[in-house]
This record gives C-alpha cells, structure tokens and sequence, in this order.
C-alpha cells in the first residue's frame, strides 16, 4: 500500500509541474510480447532448473500529460509463465491438486522436476516517460509499471525421479488451485518508438518484470514430514513490440 500511495503522489507531483497541459490525448495500441521466465524459490532444496518461453498480448492505452509524460493502462493475456524448478525432496508436493496418478497425489519422487505453465489476465498501470522526437524516432522509459494479475489456468508437466523411489513423466497436470487467484506484479521497461505515420509509432522494447509475494500457495508435506512454506517469485525478461495509433 505504501508503494500504491507514493506513485499516485509521484503522478500527482508531475501532473502539477506540466498544469499548463490537459489531459486532452488518448493513444490506443496493441501489444504482442514474448517472454522468457523463470521461478526461484527461498529454500535451497528447491531450485531453478530452466525457463519458459511465453508469450503476452493484449491492448495498451496511454493517456497524454504532456510531450514527455504519460499514465499507462491496459488489458494483457499472458501465455506459459513460470518455469521448471527440481525438488531435491519429494513429497506431496502439489497438495492442492488431483492429479492423473493415485501414485502422484500420495507422493512425488526425489529429484522431481515441476514445469509450471501458468496463464494470467493482467491489467497493468504505470507512468512512462519519453524523450523528445529525434528524427523518426523517440526513447522512452517505462517507470514504475503494476499490474493486478489474475490467474486464469495453470499445468504442470512432471518428470524425473529416482530409481530408489520412482520416475515420472507426466504432462499438462491440472494445478490451476495451487496458484493464487489474484497477485500483484511489477514491472520495468525501456525502448524506442518509430513514427511510420502522422500519428501512428511502431514500439519495441525489453523489460523485466516479477511478482510480490508467493506465485504459489505451497503447503504441502515432504518425505520427511517436513512442510514446504518456501516462497516462489516468478521472474520475466519480456521482448515488447506493437504499434501506437
């Protein structure tokens, strides 16, 4: 709440500073996005071990404050978030979903690889700053960006294991109720826009972007009856391209 309350003063403070301009311009826009994530955790037993390749698309607006200031809106489907993680000890470790296996629900194998393949409607907001025209094109940062996203499925593909205890090789797991309905993300971004036409821009741009607080609700029972409260961030590298009107 405190990061919410000092953005709205940080628009406020430079709404004021540009006063002689209205909020008189709207652009409208489409986005389409590849990402490539990945998910860490706070428990060195459980561990990164590959990204995703995704994909965002959607629509993007901007109200004008001035030449270089603009607020940010608009409304994004994001595709394949999240990333494979190993888990060193295995366990009922996907204790909110019915999995295709009796065998999988009672307990996952040691050495567990979990892909997660999570899918959100995202509606960002944020504050981008740009610089003046030079030539065709212009430079912009895109500073602070937040986004309410709300899950809107999630599958897991499982494989590995151990021979001691067993392997698996699972795809497409239904585990949309072991991630949150809803979480907050934030995000940064830089790039150029290119004018192609007297109003129309190509953009192109990268960014990170990642999540507060847990993308999973965890709880769930290790081999040695030990509970796995880790906390998993998702993190993004996202490639931005689409056109301005």
């Amino acid at each position: 709440m405190r990061i919410l309350g000092f953005c709205l003063l940080f628009f406020t403070f430079i709404h004021w500073g540009n006063s002689q301009t209205e909020i008189s311009d709207f652009v409208f826009g489409f986005e389409a996005a590849p990402a490539i994530s990945w998910i860490n955790t706070d428990d060195n037993r459980i561990n990164s071990n590959g990204p995703n390749l995704g994909l965002r698309i959607g629509t993007r607006g901007e109200f004008i404050l001035s030449e270089n200031y603009s607020l940010t809106s608009g409304i994004l489907f994001s595709f394949n978030q999240g990333g494979q993680v190993l888990y060193e000890q295995g366990g009922r470790l996907l204790p909110n979903s019915n999995l295709s296996e009796d065998q999988y629900n009672e307990a996952l194998p040691d050495n567990v690889d979990i892909r997660y393949k999570i899918q959100f409607l995202e509606i960002p907001f944020g504050f981008k700053m740009r610089t003046n025209q030079i030539g065709n094109a212009r430079f912009y940062a895109h500073f602070p960006e937040f986004s309410f996203a709300f899950r809107t499925g999630a599958k897991a593909n499982l494989s590995g294991g151990t021979q001691s205890t067993y392997t698996i090789d699972s795809e497409n797991e239904n585990i949309k109720d072991e991630v949150p309905f809803f979480r907050f993300k934030w995000g940064v971004s830089i790039g150029a826009e290119y004018q192609i036409g007297s109003d129309t821009y190509l953009v192109g741009g990268m960014g990170y972007q990642s999540n507060f607080g847990d993308i999973l609700k965890g709880g769930g029972t290790r081999t040695d009856g030990s509970k796995d409260n880790s906390i998993a961030r998702v993190h993004a590298i996202v490639f931005q391209l689409g056109v301005m009107f």
